[in-house]
């Protein structure tokens, strides 16, 4: 065990933490399923790659702003002691992943459209996947007292410019694959890139309980708690971070 002084914006005085190497929590005393280690992996290794609009190193840039605002959430944006960013990264970009990290319920139309005007719909996109992953990790590492695990070193490469064709304005910030018959639509919420809408999903699909073979947007459920157990956490969760969605 390793103790240290708690992050910036933690009620705490001090916590102590669990060293971990790559998601190994067989330290710790939690038993977590093999399926979601996989996918935090799995994630952690997407984040570092080129996406379609992000180089590796711009997407690591993105989870590290994103992670320090998060860490910082609890602070007045005025006292926050923020890394600087690389020039690689768009003052937009910057202001966006601690904006979606830390103070989401300021994301309203007018802002995100300016966001997206400077930066494009896609890349958007893509960025709230890398930060929407990133703080859904380290919010598992804050609720088991861990420590969080290392940003990737990043992969070389170019974007590939990928982007899905089959999209319309349904009345969202960005536009959503039309028509849509796999399920509610927080699942194509960032469906305009199918790369980070996949990835989003596969955390998602991990660590709310489903396993493979079943299927998640329907009552069949094999989680620790029950169905009506997790939507309501879920939905108070939402509520206390002021989710417009």
């Amino acid at each position: 065990m390793l103790s240290q002084p708690a992050r910036p914006g933690s009620h705490a005085l001090s916590v102590t933490l669990t060293r971990l190497t790559h998601f190994d929590y067989t330290d710790g005393g939690f038993l977590i399923r093999p399926r979601a280690i996989d996918a935090l992996r799995n994630v952690w290794s997407m984040i570092a790659k080129p996406g379609s609009h992000w180089s590796g190193e711009q997407r690591v840039a993105i989870a590290e702003q994103a992670r320090a605002a998060r860490i910082q959430r609890m602070q007045p944006p005025w006292l926050r002691e923020l890394p600087d960013a690389p020039s690689s990264l768009p003052p937009a970009a910057v202001e966006t992943a601690r904006r979606i990290a830390a103070d989401p319920a300021k994301i309203e139309r007018a802002w995100a459209h300016e966001m997206i005007e400077q930066l494009s719909d896609a890349a958007y996109v893509e960025l709230a996947a890398v930060t929407n992953c990133v703080c859904a990790i380290d919010t598992l590492a804050d609720a088991l007292g861990v420590e969080l695990e290392a940003l990737p070193a990043p992969e070389a490469g170019e974007p590939d410019g990928a982007r899905n064709p089959s999209v319309a304005d349904v009345g969202a910030h960005v536009p959503l694959q039309e028509p849509w018959d796999g399920g509610p639509n927080v699942a194509r919420a960032l469906s305009l890139v199918p790369a980070s809408n996949a990835m989003f999903m596969s955390l998602v699909m991990s660590m709310y309980g489903g396993e493979p073979g079943r299927d998640f947007f329907t009552l069949e459920w094999d989680g620790p708690i029950s169905r009506p157990q997790a939507e309501l956490l879920a939905s108070r969760v939402s509520a206390v971070n002021e989710c417009f969605y």
